[in-house]
């Protein structure tokens, strides 16, 4: 295990600027984003709106076939998509992507299976979710739904 311990250190670097302490900021903040991705996933998956969009800050939603929205209230945004995914089961819901635009804001790509009341026949769809920070995580901003 020490041998193992050398190894990392001596691979990574001298000190702190070479070193695990400058490799720990950014891996903490890719899981602060993957866990809020995945937080994201969960809620679609559950049809949680209220929770996948959160409280209080505006969200712009854009739906197949419709323009986008202006922001909305959260709770207005998670309504929408409820009426959208209504009479839907989901099958999978899986984060294919996660990634960081700048220090404050991100964008997550899911991908969805469901089949619509009435079929059997599965439909797939890319849900992009802009992400913006908010204290220590992230919250969504924005929804956009693709066939």
């Amino acid at each position: 295990m020490t041998a193992l311990l050398a190894v990392v250190l001596c691979l990574a670097g001298p000190g702190p600027v070479g070193g695990v302490e400058a490799l720990r900021p950014p891996a903490t903040q890719m899981d602060s984003l993957l866990a809020a991705a995945q937080r994201a996933a969960r809620a679609w998956r559950g049809h949680d709106f209220a929770a996948l969009v959160g409280e209080g800050a505006p969200v712009v939603v854009s739906l197949p076939g419709v323009a986008a929205t202006a922001p909305l209230r959260s709770a207005q945004a998670a309504e929408l998509l409820r009426a959208f995914a209504e009479g839907t089961r989901e099958i999978e819901v899986e984060v294919t992507l996660a990634r960081a635009v700048d220090r404050d804001r991100a964008y997550v790509e899911v991908q969805r299976a469901f089949t619509p009341r009435g079929s059997r026949v599965p439909t797939h769809q890319t849900v992009y979710l802009g992400l913006r920070r908010e204290g220590a995580g992230f919250r969504v901003s924005e929804v956009r739904v693709v066939p």
